[in-house]
């Protein structure tokens, strides 16, 4: 029965859109797979050739009452890239790769990107031109701009400047009803999303509890949810609905495009690495730290160190057995704040392993950010029996307990005897847990679960978040009420409802109760499978 409906469903797509239409077992085996835990085998695969195609293949999967699911890069470690009915990924071509309305403005700029832009694509973009996108993800060379932008993307420079969202200034997208809605077009807005939003707006604006909560979370690196932030800031719609994208994993819309701001790229700055006998005094480091204007402080432990020099070549200034810091400073007075950083670090009386070493030359710097960028490439799979999964790999806390967060979750990981690569955005509390994973072992399943319970549970302590950067998905989506309590939580079921009343879009990747471990990949439920 699936295979005559998917044939027929192939059928319906063909004569429907420009695009290529994948339906059969080996051609949507990379439609199955992201960089998570999971394989979810779609019914078919739509590569739409433009506008018109998408808004057909909307059309058709609410006409079928079929999920529909969108992809970018494929780049996603918690499962929101997957979908068990239409997958739409959009194709490289020239449509959905155009730049253009570039306009500059003194320190900032604008520019117009179609969702299948490549990250790495709008960086050179926007360089050669003397700007660059602040927030700048790990995964660029495959990740593209939609999907930074339904994850709620960041990067390492996010403690100076922010998640992607402070950079959206309009949005185009796809409605549930085959709509294309532009933020900055009022006339294209559907009035009931305007008068439904605006409902929402006042009953949020009168909960004193759920107001507190959110600007007691503002400006921290959250990734988590909806970003019903932006409800508390007095905008048009459509600026209220740009934001409300942002983060929402594609569970509201299809996004198409986006106009994105981008700030001066500052040539002048210096790295600088610090090393450490212990996690704990590292954190500890950071909290100092980040009190001067750094632009980025990246945390790296010995055990990813050392899991790295298995797989690369690494300078001698990474080669030391040592828990490290990378401290970047920008601008023209880079030098004078790299006194500044030996003053707090001389002042708060920390253990050093060994004497900072400072990184002045472009090429050098480079190489070092170079290396932090691979790192989630590199460890995937240290050892033949060793997997360093995504389970917990996005978790945040407010940075001022982030030296307490490190001491209990280590105690978590040795308590399960698990040994954890641990490494990430530490200026921003914002870290990327990997702990190593026996698969030889009975009962993985049973082991992702309780790692995750017993890590979500040290980080709500810490009144943390499941996801600082990396959006919702399949792996997070059971924790997001235990996060934001369930009076925020219903308001977000709310939003839904508002955008996606069918619930067309990307289901189970915001709201579930299944199990974390269900839809398990094949070379983790079976062990003798492939690594990927």
């Amino acid at each position: 029965m699936r295979a005559d409906y998917r044939k027929l469903l192939a059928d319906k797509l063909r004569g429907r859109i420009a695009g290529r239409v994948l339906a059969d077992g080996e051609s949507l085996r990379p439609y199955t797979r992201d960089q998570s835990i999971y394989r979810i085998e779609p019914l078919a695969a739509a590569l739409p050739e433009h506008l018109d195609d998408v808004l057909e293949v909307v059309r058709l999967a609410a006409e079928e009452g079929l999920p529909l699911t969108a992809r970018g890069g494929g780049s996603g470690t918690a499962g929101s890239a997957l979908g068990e009915g239409i997958v739409m990924a959009l194709p490289r071509n020239d449509f959905w790769g155009r730049l253009d309305g570039f306009a500059a403005s003194g320190s900032q700029a604008t520019v117009h990107c179609a969702a299948g832009v490549l990250h790495n694509d709008l960086q050179t973009y926007l360089k050669q031109r003397g700007y660059f996108l602040p927030a700048d993800v790990s995964s660029a060379d495959i990740s593209r701009i939609g999907g930074n932008i339904a994850t709620k993307a960041s990067g390492p420079h996010a403690l100076k400047y922010g998640s992607i969202d402070r950079f959206l200034e309009r949005v185009v997208f796809v409605s549930d009803r085959g709509e294309l809605v532009d933020s900055a077009d009022p006339a294209t807005i559907p009035l009931r999303f305007t008068r439904q939003l605006a409902d929402l707006q006042s009953r949020i604006r009168s909960d004193a509890g759920a107001v507190s909560m959110l600007r007691q979370r503002q400006g921290r690196k959250i990734a988590s949810g909806y970003n019903l932030f932006a409800f508390l800031a007095d905008v048009s719609p459509g600026q209220l609905i740009a934001q409300l994208l942002a983060g929402s994993v594609g569970s509201l819309g299809v996004l198409v495009g986006a106009t994105l701001r981008g700030e001066i790229f500052e040539r002048q700055r210096a790295a600088v690495l610090l090393y450490f006998s212990s996690m704990v005094e590292a954190g500890r480091a950071v909290t100092a730290l980040r009190n001067l204007p750094v632009a980025a402080i990246e945390i790296i432990s010995r055990e990813t160190v050392e899991v790295l020099q298995q797989h690369t070549e690494l300078p001698s200034s990474l080669a030391m057995k040592a828990h490290l810091l990378l401290v970047e400073l920008n601008g023209p007075d880079c030098m004078e704040q790299v006194a500044r950083v030996e003053q707090v670090l001389q002042r708060g009386g920390f253990r050093m392993r060994a004497p900072l070493q400072v990184a002045r030359a472009e090429a050098g710097i480079e190489q070092l950010w170079t290396l932090r960028k691979q790192i989630l490439w590199l460890i995937r799979h240290p050892e033949p029996h060793l997997r360093a999964l995504s389970v917990v790999n996005d978790v945040g806390v407010p940075p001022e307990h982030l030296s307490e967060f490190i001491h209990d979750v280590q105690n978590v990981f040795a308590r399960q005897q698990l040994v954890a690569l641990i490494y990430g955005h530490a200026g921003s509390g914002n870290l990327h847990l990997r702990p190593l994973f026996d698969v030889t072992l009975p009962d993985l399943p049973g082991r992702i679960r309780q790692t995750a319970e017993a890590v979500y549970e040290v980080v709500f302590r810490y009144g943390g978040t499941i996801s600082a950067e990396h959006g919702m998905g399949r792996l997070r989506a059971p924790y997001l009420q235990r996060e934001w309590g369930p009076a925020l939580y219903g308001y977000m079921r709310e939003l839904k409802e508002i955008f996606d009343p069918q619930g067309l879009f990307n289901p189970g990747v915001v709201f579930s109760e299944r199990p974390i471990t269900e839809h398990l990949r094949d070379d983790l439920a079976d062990t003798g499978g492939e690594s990927w």
